[in-house]
């Protein structure tokens, strides 16, 4: 039996929808990948809304730790609703989607609600209070939208300088948005949480659509979790499918992105993306374009020049086959015997 090897001290900032009918269900994978990976030290998982509300991204986490059997990550509470914006509008847009998905695609029972409790404490506390208390240590990675990463940084400023590393995905510099054709979601949908993080001083990177969308989760890659021989890979096969076939169909994909597990796997092994220092600017203004990125290179010469220094490294380049050799590693190839006690998933009366 071998020892979980230390390695990253990583909180990780999600709005899981995996559980939710008609929902993407990367941010699951990713915490999955949290949780199995052997140098991933996972401080604890903070909810914030985004691609589903907090009221259905909390129970979703608590379900899927307790189907992994590490009831000891705390879960923890965390912002209903963006800082500033109502998010209304998009939340009616997206709620359409997700009926339309869930009339064609979703065929799994509904789950039962998940017995572990969250913490009582709050998410921007959490993170605050965790990365004083280990300076340099710890690195966030926020793979929905920057709400509770700002309201951190809002609360004790602090944390800018003590945190290791904030991990953002979210945006897009050179490639098309998915709200719009300027804007990705996580950013769009609290653009002033983005810009607080990217003012704030700590060291960020930012993970793009510019990377995330050339990561995929084909049929024979979600096959070879389904056999993983667990009922956490049974859980993780029953959930994707649904999704995967909406990527296809709908959007004419070979498979369904992997934008989570890709910010996270970079946390984990740096060598997976290439980064490109910039100055990134959030629109915050515009009717369309509110959430924009806009990305200055070091060497680039505008007629209008950056509107402040470099705050953030951009990843722009992948190398996507080591990528998927940590992930699928990682998620369908662990086993009870290859992991130490505290990450076994061997088959329960959990299975849903």
């Amino acid at each position: 039996m071998t020892v979980r090897t230390k390695g990253k001290s990583i909180i990780l900032d999600t709005d899981p929808g995996i559980g939710t009918p008609g929902s993407d269900v990367d941010d699951g994978l990713a915490i999955v990948l949290g949780l199995l990976h052997p140098t991933c030290d996972l401080l604890g998982v903070t909810i914030v809304a985004g691609n589903v509300v907090h009221e259905e991204g909390l129970p979703n986490a608590l379900r899927l730790l307790e189907i992994a059997r590490r009831t000891e990550v705390p879960v923890v509470p965390g912002a209903t609703r963006p800082l500033l914006r109502d998010p209304s509008r998009i939340r009616e847009l997206m709620g359409a989607r997700r009926r339309q998905a869930v009339e064609r695609f979703w065929d799994v029972p509904p789950f039962d609600p998940p017995t572990l409790a969250p913490a009582t404490s709050r998410a921007a506390e959490f993170i605050a209070d965790t990365v004083r208390g280990r300076p340099g240590e710890v690195t966030i990675v926020a793979i929905g939208p920057c709400t509770n990463v700002a309201a951190a940084l809002l609360l004790d400023p602090a944390v800018a300088k003590s945190v290791a590393e904030i991990v953002v995905m979210g945006g897009a510099i050179r490639v098309p948005g998915l709200v719009t054709p300027a804007v990705e979601f996580n950013i769009g949908y609290d653009p002033e949480a983005a810009a607080v993080v990217l003012a704030s001083g700590a060291p960020v990177t930012l993970v793009p659509l510019d990377v995330t969308t050339r990561t995929v989760m084909t049929p024979s890659d979600l096959e070879r979790i389904a056999t993983g021989g667990s009922s956490l890979h049974d859980f993780l096969a029953k959930t994707s499918r649904p999704w995967l076939r909406f990527a296809m169909e709908v959007r004419g994909l070979p498979g369904f992105w992997l934008h989570d597990p890709l910010a996270l796997a970079y946390a984990l092994d740096p060598a997976i993306l290439k980064l490109t220092p910039m100055h990134v600017a959030v629109e915050l203004g515009g009717e369309l374009t509110a959430g924009q990125l806009l990305g200055y290179p070091e060497s680039a010469r505008f007629l209008i020049p950056a509107p402040g220094p470099l705050n953030a490294r951009v990843a722009l380049e992948l190398d996507a086959a080591r990528f998927m050799e940590l992930f699928l590693g990682t998620v369908a190839g662990h086993h009870p015997a290859k992991g130490d006690a505290t990450c076994r998933i061997e088959r329960s009366s959990q299975s849903s």
